[in-house]
């Protein structure tokens, strides 16, 4: 079995929906003061409501049609009772107290009352720390923060693939549907070709970023050296579960993707979760939050 997760990790860290390397950002002081003052208090209070245990009080800080996505699962959890209650589950079988340490790498004001952020976290595992990359897009009144979408991907995962029986979401058909297709026929086509120059010219903004299980890349001259190219014969397939705008050239849409071998092998699967602008009809990358399925 060691064998069989040594050949899972290294196609996933070596594969284009993450960095071979973590390759992380420094924290932005170029940020504005009050986004990252804001952005920090709510990280603040989020982890002193994670300290309670209580699900209810974590899930107060989504919004009422909230979508999170979370490496444990292979579907996205949607709205603030369903988070809730997902939070509550979790905090029922960890043993010992609830612990969670955010660290906050960057955070953006884009216009409209959105804010993104992207961090760390870290959080014990029955007494051993484990540790990931979250991305945040946040509504903002100017005083408070509420989470309409958030992806927390783990550092290392481990998933035992003869073990997990494969679930996907409806695959979305509607608004946007048309510029997704064609976002992820772009994107595929890019990572599977080896083009990873292109892949990060063409489907990133100058300074988009990338939050994967590897850690956190920003800039095109980042993400060109900090993604690898697959081996030879593995691809990278996906699907859209969902479409949101959020302001009037913002949009979060979100899915899974799966990794095969020629064969049609299943070598690694998960869920992607992505801020985007939309420009000239197309769909570019400002955050892209890939990570794979992590189960014991």
């Amino acid at each position: 079995m060691k064998s069989f997760h040594s050949l899972l990790l290294f196609v996933l860290l070596s594969f284009g929906i993450g960095a071979l390397t973590a390759c992380s950002v420094k924290k932005d002081d170029s940020d504005g003061t009050n986004v990252k003052g804001l952005v920090e208090a709510h990280m603040s209070a989020f982890e002193e409501a994670w300290t309670s245990g209580d699900g209810s009080k974590v899930g107060a800080f989504y919004a009422e049609d909230a979508v999170r996505i979370v490496f444990s699962m292979q579907t996205p959890l949607y709205g603030r009772d369903a988070i809730s209650q997902n939070f509550s589950a979790g905090f029922s079988q960890d043993e010992g107290d609830p612990l969670l340490s955010l660290t906050l790498v960057e955070a953006r004001e884009m216009g409209e009352g959105v804010i993104m952020a992207v961090g760390e976290w870290e959080a014990p595992n029955e007494g051993q720390g484990i540790r990931g990359a979250w991305l945040n897009v946040y509504r903002s009144d100017g005083q408070t923060l509420s989470s309409v979408f958030d992806h927390a991907v783990v550092y290392n995962p481990v998933t035992d693939l003869t073990q997990v029986e494969r679930v996907f979401d409806e695959v979305h058909k509607g608004e946007g549907s048309d510029m997704v297709e064609r976002a992820i026929a772009r994107y595929t086509s890019l990572t599977n070709a080896g083009d990873i120059a292109g892949l990060s010219v063409q489907m990133f903004e100058e300074d988009g970023v990338q939050v994967t299980e590897n850690g956190i890349l920003k800039g095109h001259e980042a993400l060109a050296s900090g993604i690898q190219p697959p081996p030879e014969g593995v691809r990278l397939t996906a699907q859209s579960y969902g479409y949101r705008p959020v302001s009037d050239d913002l949009v979060i849409n979100w899915g899974g993707y799966q990794i095969e071998s020629s064969e049609g092998g299943l070598l690694g699967f998960g869920q992607w979760g992505n801020l985007l602008r939309v420009v000239d009809g197309e769909l570019i990358l400002v955050v892209e939050a890939a990570g794979a399925h992590s189960a014991d």
